[in-house]
């Protein structure tokens, strides 16, 4: 099991048992917008799921009818969860307007604290994972992470307002607001998951200037290389490479086959870069291209 697969099964086994504690505590203490706080980390854990199939699905080797291999499958399953976290969002705000006042015990501070630790975990394993794997499902899994903490951080406030709803009595409708709230939050999240990866889909490509630099950089060292330009295509956790190649005029066209032998082998081989499938292109006059 590849590194991106064991983080996935990771988060999905800790969303699981966090989801479970939430909806169990919200339907214990009557309170909307824990609930709607587990349904979102349940949210999660469903998603997980669909991404870890999606992530096997994308290490398929590539076929005569798919050469560049499946890495964009992850874009999709990724809209999948954009589309799975709309219809959770609405679902949430509307019972977020249905629901009722009530004022929980203090043992919901424990529950709120317990969870909030567990998910703070998964959001650090997945932080680094991400550091050693440059994946689009593990950044979305690490964004609904993040998100599913700020949740948290909400009911923790609802609570703390619902304590004073004796004294304040507007303060009882925060449970409501919370709910909602959090609704709003998922549903901004969906929003730019839904976005970025139909860009991605599309065929974006990478505008990260460091990266590119460095490439560049590494195959400008490269004997009988004069000066190249390079671009990267977005192919879920790797990228598709397109390559131009100033080369010394004085090669021979030997030399200029083994060139660009050199160069894939080179760029896919380099680990830091990410790339697969790389397509070069060899001129005399890159001003001209």
């Amino acid at each position: 099991m590849t590194r991106e697969l064991k983080a996935l099964a990771f988060s999905m086994i800790y969303n699981f048992i966090i989801s479970i504690i939430k909806l169990f505590g919200g339907v214990f203490f009557q309170l909307g917008s824990l609930f709607a706080d587990g349904l979102h980390t349940l949210s999660d854990f469903i998603t997980d799921i669909v991404s870890f199939v999606g992530v096997k699905l994308s290490k398929k080797r590539p076929t005569k009818a798919h050469p560049f291999g499946f890495g964009k499958v992850e874009y999709l399953t990724n809209l999948f969860v954009g589309m799975l976290l709309v219809i959770l969002s609405i679902y949430i705000i509307i019972d977020g307007f249905l629901g009722e006042v009530h004022v929980p015990s203090n043992a919901v501070f424990f529950l709120l604290l317990t969870v909030f630790f567990l998910k703070l975990i998964v959001l650090l394993f997945l932080s680094y994972t991400m550091k050693k794997n440059h994946s689009q499902v593990l950044l979305t899994s690490f964004k609904e992470a993040k998100a599913d903490l700020y949740s948290t951080i909400i009911v923790f406030l609802v609570v703390l307002l619902l304590k004073f709803s004796y004294r304040y009595p507007f303060l009882e409708y925060a449970d409501v607001l919370g709910a909602i709230l959090i609704g709003l939050m998922i549903f901004h999240m969906a929003f730019h998951i839904l976005v970025d990866n139909s860009l991605c889909l599309l065929g974006e490509a990478e505008v990260d200037s460091l990266l590119t630099e460095n490439i560049l950089e590494f195959i400008r060292q490269i004997h009988g290389v004069e000066d190249a330009k390079v671009t990267l295509i977005k192919y879920g956790n790797y990228y598709k490479i397109q390559v131009v190649v100033e080369v010394d005029k004085g090669l021979s066209f030997r030399q200029i086959m083994n060139l660009e032998h050199k160069l894939k082998q080179e760029l896919v081989r380099h680990r830091s870069f990410h790339v697969k499938y790389p397509t070069i292109y060899i001129t005399n006059d890159l001003e001209r291209e």
